[in-house]
């Protein structure tokens, strides 16, 4: 980081990691928390790095800091997950502030602090959790009383491309030319431009199996969108495997 101390360096990984985890801005109290550091030593650093470019602030209830287009060029954690697990052995490894991860031969397991911060859909035990650019499908084995701490053991993770968007009179050979053209795995079905539906691959991939036909409107075939705006928010990212077992 070249003239970042190594203490500011490390306040800056964490505000990238959690920004990314919570999805807004964040309190230099959090920071101090998450590190076990006192809270005027990180405001401190921040108002250092706000001055190098590294860190805007907020104002107002909501407000807190985000890290900068400039520090998260610096430090980037782009597939950080995946190539954690690729060079895992079976120990329990830090994937950020709040997560913890274990790999065996048989689950990934992850335990999740802060967990009710986190966009999450839960049914159950089943759970659909976003980290950052990942959504996590698992089933909750362990929990503390008031849900901020779960353990979750993974059954799906996805890191979802754009969803394709199509007209509902499209047929599913036009829907599945597209999707593969955009190598996207969930697709939004909309009907004078309201959302009607939405589609997997697995789900077509399923349909075709069992006979169904190419020229098939893709409107007929389609998932009723969720009720819920968790739900449709993840739609909108991504991630479409609601209702595909």
């Amino acid at each position: 980081m070249g003239f970042l101390t190594r203490f500011q360096q490390k306040i800056l990984e964490c505000l990238i990691s959690l920004s990314e985890d919570y999805g807004r801005a964040v309190k230099s109290e959090e920071i101090a928390e998450t590190l076990g550091v006192h809270p005027g030593s990180v405001r401190n650093a921040l108002s250092v790095m706000r001055i190098l470019g590294f860190v805007e602030s907020k104002r107002g209830p909501f407000g807190g800091y985000l890290p900068t287009g400039k520090a998260i060029s610096t430090i980037t954690r782009r597939d950080r997950l995946s190539v954690m697990l690729l060079t895992s052995d079976g120990s329990s490894f830090k994937v950020s502030s709040t997560i913890t991860a274990c790999l065996t031969d048989k689950n990934l397991t992850l335990e999740i602090r802060n967990f009710t911060l986190k966009p999450f859909i839960r049914k159950g035990n089943r759970v659909v959790v976003c980290l950052g650019k990942y959504f996590v499908d698992g089933v909750i084995v362990d929990s503390d009383r008031v849900g901020r701490r779960v353990v979750v053991i993974v059954k799906r993770l996805v890191k979802p491309r754009s969803p394709v968007r199509i007209d509902s009179s499209e047929s599913i050979r036009e829907l599945l030319r597209q999707m593969s053209k955009k190598k996207a795995e969930c697709a939004l079905i909309f009907d004078k431009g309201r959302l009607v539906g939405y589609l997997s691959i697995f789900k077509l991939l399923k349909l075709l199996s069992n006979g169904q036909d190419v020229n098939t409107e893709a409107g007929r075939v389609a998932f009723k969108p969720p009720s819920s705006r968790m739900a449709q928010r993840f739609l909108e990212e991504g991630y479409c495997l609601f209702d595909d077992g």
